[in-house]
C-alpha cells in the first residue's frame, strides 16, 4: 500500500467549503478503457446502448462504460453523462466503480465543470479502489488529479501527489521520461508556492523525500534575485541529499546555474529616454534599477557596470551599436515601441537586448531580443481566465472609450469567448456623466421601467414595480482608473446591479490605501503586481525610505528592479520551458516570441483596502 502524506488530502477547507477552479490540461483518457473508442459511430454506440439494455450485471456496465467513452471521444458530453448516470454503483466492481469515476471526472473536465471532476477524483470508495488498480491506470489517475489540483492552485498538495507517481513511475518499465517530466511538473508547483510556505514545510515535513524537495525549493526561491548566492545554496544541499530524487537529477533551471554565474554579463548599457516627454516615466526604471543594484551591493557581490544612455533625439541603430562598440555585453532598453519596432526589423542583435515595452509591428523573431514590459494585455487575459475558473461564464463589459479601453477589452472578449464564455454586452464611457446612463443602460433598468410604465397605461391603475438586475449575466469586468471606479461601483449598486461579481485590472489600484476612498470599491476583485503586497520584496522598503516618488510610478519602480533581476536569467528562461521567475511585477516566463509574460497576483477590496487573496476563489456552487 502506498505511504499517506497529510498534504494529500486537498478536499475540504476548515469552513468546508471546497476550491474552485478550472483546469486546463487535456483530460487523461483511463488506461482501461476499451480501445480506440472514437473510431465508432453513431450507429455503433446506439447498438452498443441497445446491448447494454438486454444485458445485466457487470456486462451491462462494461457495454455502458464501452458506450460512454466513445461518446465522450466524439465530443458527446452530455449524451455520455446520461448514459453514466445509468451505471448503479451499488455493487459495482472496484474496475468498474474506477472507470465511472475516471470518465465522470474527464466529462466533467471537458465541460469547465472542474468541482465536479474533483470529487470524483476524490470520492471516499474510488480513493480505496484506486491502490487496487493496474499501474497504468494508477499512474493515469494520479496524473489527472496532479494536474487538477495545479490548475487549482493547490500546489502544495500537488507535491505530495507528485512523489506518489514518481514511485509509481519508478515501477513502470521505459517511463524515465515520464519520470523526469513529472519531477519538473513537481518542481513548477514548489516554486508556486510563496517563500515563507516552503521554509514552514522545510521544517515540518517528516516524510524525507518530501523534505528534500521543501527545502531545496526554499534555498533556491530565497536566493533567486541572487545567482551567485543560489548556486552555492543547491550546491550545498546535494551534498547533504546525495541520494535524493533532485541531487540524482537536478531542476533543468537550476542545472544551468553554474554556467549563467559564470557567464553573467559585466558591462551593461541602459537605453531610456532621459529627457523629454518619458524623462519621469525613465527616472522611476532607473530608481528602481539601481536599489536592485545597491541591494546586491549589500550581499557583498560583485556589481555589473551600468552606463545610461539618453535615447531622446536620437537614432536607435546608431545609439545601440554605438554602445555595443564600447563593450557593451548586455543592452537593457530601449523603452518606446517605436525604438523596439526599428531593432525588431534586425534579424539578430550582437548581444542579449532586454527591451523595456513590446514591439508594435513585429514580424518575425529577432535573435538577442527579449521583450519585458507592464502589456494591459497580459492583465485582461489573467483576467478572463480567472473569472472563467471561478465559475462564470456570461460578462458584461464596462470601460473606458479610446486606445487604453480597447486594448484591455479586446485581450478580455478573445479570451473570453475561446474560453467559451459568453460576452453579454460591451458598454463604454468617457466622463463621469456617462456613468449612470451608461449602467442603466447595460442593466436593461432604462427599458424595465419604461415596460412597466407601458403596462400602467393600458390596465389604467398603479402597479407595484421593482427594476431587477439582468440574469443574463454573472460577472461585470470593469476596466477603470480609482476615481472613475469609485463612482462606478455605487453607481452599479444604484441600479440594482450591486451583487453581481466585479473583476478589473490592476489599474483600479494605485498602492496607496484609502479606507475612506475606496470603501465604495468593497468586493472588487482584480489583478495587481506583488509589489505591493509581497513583503519579502528587498527592494521595496528601500525605495520607500529614499525615493521620494509618485504612487502613480510604483509600477515602473517594480519594473526596474525585476529588470536587474531578469536580465542575468534570459537564457535560462528561453532554454528551460517551465523556468519562471518570481518577481514583483508577477510570476515572469518566457514564450516563443521571446516575450516575457507576466501573471500577476491577486487582491480585492474589503473594508475600504486592499488585500491580497488566494489564487482561486472558496466557492463551490456547482451541482451534478
Amino acid at each position: 500500500m502506498l505511504p499517506s502524506f497529510t498534504f494529500l488530502r486537498p478536499l475540504v477547507l476548515a469552513s468546508g467549503m471546497l476550491l474552485l477552479a478550472s483546469c486546463g490540461n487535456q483530460p487523461v483518457k483511463p488506461d482501461n478503457a476499451q480501445a480506440s473508442p472514437a473510431t465508432l459511430s453513431v450507429e455503433e454506440i446506439n447498438t452498443l446502448l441497445t446491448d447494454a439494455e438486454a444485458s445485466t450485471g457487470e456486462e451491462r456496465n462494461r457495454l455502458l462504460l464501452q458506450a460512454a467513452q466513445a461518446m465522450l471521444q466524439s465530443g458527446e458530453l452530455d449524451w455520455a453523462r446520461n448514459t453514466l448516470s445509468k451505471i448503479s454503483l451499488a455493487g459495482l466492481s472496484a474496475e468498474h466503480y474506477f472507470t465511472v469515476n475516471m470518465l465522470n471526472a474527464d466529462v466533467a473536465l471537458a465541460s469547465g465543470r472542474q468541482f465536479i471532476a474533483r470529487r470524483y477524483l476524490w470520492d471516499e470508495h474510488f480513493e480505496q479502489v484506486l491502490s487496487a488498480q493496474p499501474l497504468n491506470s494508477q499512474i493515469s489517475a494520479r496524473t489527472k488529479r496532479a494536474a487538477l489540483l495545479y490548475d487549482l492552485a493547490e500546489y502544495r498538495f500537488v507535491v505530495g501527489e507528485r512523489i506518489l507517481l514518481d514511485r509509481l513511475l519508478e515501477q513502470a518499465p521505459d517511463a524515465q521520461l515520464a519520470r523526469d517530466a513529472n519531477q519538473d511538473a513537481l518542481w513548477q508547483a514548489l516554486m508556486e508556492l510563496p517563500l515563507k510556505d516552503l521554509q514552514l514545510e522545510a521544517r515540518m515535513q517528516s516524510n524525507p523525500e518530501a523534505k528534500g524537495w521543501f527545502t531545496l525549493a526554499a534555498l533556491s526561491k530565497n536566493n533567486q534575485t541572487n545567482m551567485r548566492l543560489q548556486l552555492e545554496s543547491v550546491e550545498n544541499w546535494a551534498l547533504n541529499w546525495p541520494e535524493h530524487p533532485a541531487s540524482l537529477r537536478l531542476p533543468a533551471d537550476l542545472q544551468l546555474l553554474k554556467q549563467l554565474v559564470a557567464e553573467k554579463p559585466q558591462k551593461i548599457a541602459v537605453l531610456l529616454p532621459l529627457s523629454g516627454q518619458y524623462a519621469q516615466a525613465s527616472q522611476a526604471i532607473r530608481d528602481g534599477l539601481m536599489a536592485a543594484y545597491y541591494g546586491l551591493a549589500a550581499q557583498g557581490d560583485a556589481l555589473p557596470d551600468l552606463q545610461y544612455y539618453d535615447t531622446e533625439g536620437r537614432d536607435i541603430n546608431a545609439l545601440f551599436d554605438e554602445v555595443v562598440t564600447q563593450g557593451a555585453q548586455l543592452v537593457i532598453g530601449p523603452l518606446s515601441k517605436e525604438n523596439i519596432d526599428e531593432l525588431a526589423l534586425r534579424p539578430s542583435l550582437p548581444v542579449p537586448t532586454l527591451a523595456l515595452n513590446y514591439a508594435e509591428h513585429q514580424v518575425g523573431l529577432t535573435d538577442g531580443l527579449y521583450q519585458f514590459g507592464l502589456a494591459v494585455e497580459d492583465e485582461a487575459r489573467q483576467v478572463a481566465e480567472r473569472a472563467w475558473r471561478d465559475g462564470h461564464r456570461r460578462a458584461l463589459i464596462l470601460a473606458p472609450d479610446g486606445g487604453w479601453g480597447d486594448r484591455n477589452v479586446d485581450t478580455f472578449a478573445a479570451t473570453w469567448q475561446a474560453l467559451g464564455g459568453t460576452l453579454a454586452g460591451d458598454y463604454r464611457f468617457k466622463t463621469q456623466k456617462d456613468y449612470s446612463r451608461m449602467i442603466a443602460e447595460a442593466m436593461d433598468v432604462t427599458q424595465s421601467k419604461e415596460r412597466a410604465s407601458h403596462i400602467r397605461g393600458i390596465l389604467g391603475q398603479s402597479l407595484e414595480f421593482e427594476p431587477r438586475p439582468r440574469k443574463d449575466i454573472d460577472l461585470i469586468f470593469l476596466v477603470a482608473r480609482p476615481a472613475e471606479a469609485r463612482q462606478i461601483k455605487p453607481t452599479l449598486a444604484y441600479h440594482y446591479a450591486g451583487k453581481i461579481p466585479v473583476y478589473a485590472t490592476s489599474h483600479i489600484y494605485n498602492g496607496v490605501d484609502d479606507a475612506n476612498a475606496d470603501r465604495d470599491m468593497n468586493g472588487i476583485r482584480f489583478t495587481t503586481l506583488p509589489w505591493f503586497f509581497d513583503g519579502a520584496s528587498e527592494e521595496k522598503p528601500l525605495m520607500d525610505a529614499y525615493v521620494n516618488g509618485s504612487a502613480a510610478f510604483e509600477r515602473l519602480y517594480a519594473l526596474g528592479v525585476d529588470a536587474f533581476h531578469v536580465y542575468p536569467r534570459l537564457r535560462q528562461l528561453a532554454q528551460v520551458r517551465q523556468a519562471h521567475y518570481y518577481g514583483n511585477t508577477g510570476r515572469l516566463n518566457l514564450d516563443q516570441q521571446h516575450r516575457i509574460v507576466r501573471e500577476q497576483t491577486w487582491a480585492q477590496f474589503k473594508g475600504g483596502k486592499a488585500y491580497a487573496t488566494p489564487t482561486v476563489s472558496y466557492e463551490d456552487t456547482e451541482s451534478f
